[in-house]
């Protein structure tokens, strides 16, 4: 990251909120980071989550920045249904390099201590059924800067649903 680039970042974070300026701040932050797909064309997304994440906003712990929740929705590629490992996922979400990913796979409990995202969480499981619910945190930058935390889950559909916020970390 450039020293004006950092600057810029600054400033911005250290502006006073506005609804037009979180408004701004989600637009650039969109085409700011990296192009993960979210979604898969005839994949739909389960009511519960869009309810869920309706305005809520994602902090990860000791992150520079906050973002919206955004839904997921995309085919599962293996052929049991399972939760993906960390290569597959890489490769579902568009990563450009999904043999060198940096991806590791949490439990929900050990991303979230707190219990800040239970709410969510809970979205995620009525989505799945019941199903597995694990959270794949990617390092998307290649400098581990810009980081996106997964809280996914496997449907009966062969389809892996969930939510997504990212975190900047310098």
């Amino acid at each position: 990251m450039s020293d004006e680039d950092y600057l810029a970042f600054l400033n911005k974070a250290n502006a006073p909120p506005t609804s037009s300026s979180r408004a701004n701040a989600a637009a650039s932050s969109t085409s700011d980071k990296q192009n993960f797909k979210t979604t898969d064309p005839g994949v739909s997304v389960p009511d519960v989550l869009k309810r869920a994440v309706k305005g809520k906003i994602f902090i990860a712990a000791s992150s520079e920045t906050e973002s919206p929740f955004e839904v997921v929705a995309l085919r599962l590629k293996s052929p049991g249904g399972g939760l993906p490992d960390e290569e597959e996922f890489a490769e579902m979400i568009g990563h450009s390099n999904p043999k060198e990913a940096e991806v590791e796979i949490k439990d929900p409990v050990d991303w979230d201590p707190e219990g800040e995202y239970n709410e969510v969480l809970d979205a995620v499981r009525e989505a799945g059924r019941g199903a597995d619910v694990r959270v794949y945190e990617v390092k998307g930058d290649g400098r581990g800067v810009r980081v996106t935390y997964w809280l996914v889950t496997a449907t009966e559909r062969k389809e892996l649903v969930g939510v997504m916020g990212e975190g900047i970390f310098t």
